[in-house]
């Protein structure tokens, strides 16, 4: 789960939570009545109300209040503590967690989430070895927090210890009792990755055949598995990638340029053409597998077809630069300055096109290229790509 994610959870029940533990907490300490000094705060309320409207920064601002007012309200200061992180302010974060972690007066459940959020401050400041050292010291308390796993889980994901990743990862599923199956497939995918790179091709064939077996629409699994076959067996490659698009269709064009190369060294380039053109009667807007079909067909002589292919692909994705680029390709082949067309590319290339636009669907961070694991949200598998339509205004 994402820190966005994470935020998003404690938001929805904090007033629940807040009140319950807040009651709980006043019966500790001795107090006199069932509801605690701070809760009649008109701060605290407003800042409640604040969290509710997503307005984190106004709810920081009435929370600090609060705990000026009460420094024994221990719940809010968790709270505004991670709110802090959350609005960037880590410093400010790490001095009210390690504040909590000095009293003497709080349960151990509290200190291990004070430590849990201590890491996460940690990591979000950079402080890796602290972070780990930091969430280590919260599971000594309390071996089930899952605040603590999931900071461990990501500092594994962050340093490609793919393995440890998987480990954690399958705890907490076990822990929150949720199915993680194609994230689980995503780390076994990384693995395999990991182990060809190490030139350990059982391993990594392993590694790759598990991740399927968790979930068989994890498309890197499939590309990894067909680079495996692909120089002593490039058609069991081919058919690897084949079943890949069929049964994830919007993830085809990954597999394109790998399927061209294959078919050609099976000596049946044709497959391929025929390949793409099926993909294109299925969805008359991918753009990709035009601008695929359009380069086989350049390098088969026939540039009247691929022109005729790439206009297509410009009225269905009119501001993705590649597609911009095939067609002053195409028509250099057919006779333009060479020189003319190599300066428009040069220019294409910095203009404010798009190269390859992808979005996460989760926290709708944009990228160039496809990636399977969302740097800023931390997702697994939320990349699509991002279709942009002309404007009203152009022709």
């Amino acid at each position: 789960m994402s820190d966005t994610a994470l935020l998003a959870a404690l938001l929805a029940g904090i007033a629940g939570v807040l009140a319950g533990r807040a009651w709980a907490a006043a019966r500790r300490r001795g107090g006199s009545s069932d509801r605690p000094e701070f809760r009649s705060s008109p701060h605290y309320s407003q800042g409640l109300h604040y969290l509710t409207q997503g307005h984190t920064a106004l709810a920081v601002s009435e929370l600090s209040k609060v705990v000026r007012e009460d420094p024994d309200a221990v719940e809010v200061s968790q709270v505004l503590g991670d709110l802090l992180r959350e609005v960037g302010q880590v410093e400010r974060a790490i001095a009210v967690h390690q504040g909590l972690l000095a009293r003497n007066d709080i349960t151990r459940a509290e200190r291990a989430h004070a430590f849990a959020s201590l890491g996460t401050d940690y990591r979000k400041a950079g402080f890796i070895d602290r972070a780990k050292r930091t969430f280590e010291s919260a599971l000594e308390i309390d071996a089930g927090n899952i605040h603590a796993l999931i900071g461990i889980e990501k500092l594994s994901e962050d340093g490609g210890q793919w393995q440890e990743a998987f480990r954690v990862q399958t705890r907490l599923a076990r822990l929150r009792k949720t199915d993680d199956t194609r994230v689980l497939a995503h780390l076994q995918a990384e693995l395999g990755q990991q182990a060809m790179r190490a030139g350990e091709l059982d391993a990594a064939e392993r590694a790759f055949r598990a991740a399927l077996a968790l979930d068989r629409q994890v498309f890197p699994a499939h590309l990894g598995l067909a680079d495996l076959y692909a120089v002593r067996d490039p058609a069991k490659a081919a058919e690897v990638l084949e079943r890949a698009v069929e049964l994830v269709p919007e993830r085809a064009y990954l597999a394109f340029e790998r399927l061209d190369r294959l078919f050609t060294a099976c000596g049946d380039p044709a497959r391929f053409t025929q390949l793409v053109e099926r993909i294109i009667r299925q969805d008359p807007r991918d753009w990709r597998a035009r601008l695929a079909l359009a380069r086989r067909l350049s390098s088969e002589g026939r540039g009247d077809e691929a022109l005729g292919l790439l206009r297509r692909a410009a009225e269905v994705a009119p501001h993705v630069l590649l597609i911009h680029l095939e067609v002053w390709r195409a028509l250099r082949s057919r006779g333009l300055d060479p020189a003319a067309v190599d300066s428009y590319i040069r220019s294409a290339e910095e203009s404010v096109f798009y190269r390859d636009p992808h979005i996460c669907t989760a926290c709708r961070y944009r990228a160039d290229d496809m990636l399977w694991r969302c740097p800023h949200c931390h997702q697994w598998g939320t990349y699509v790509e991002e279709r942009v339509a002309p404007t009203a205004s152009s022709g």
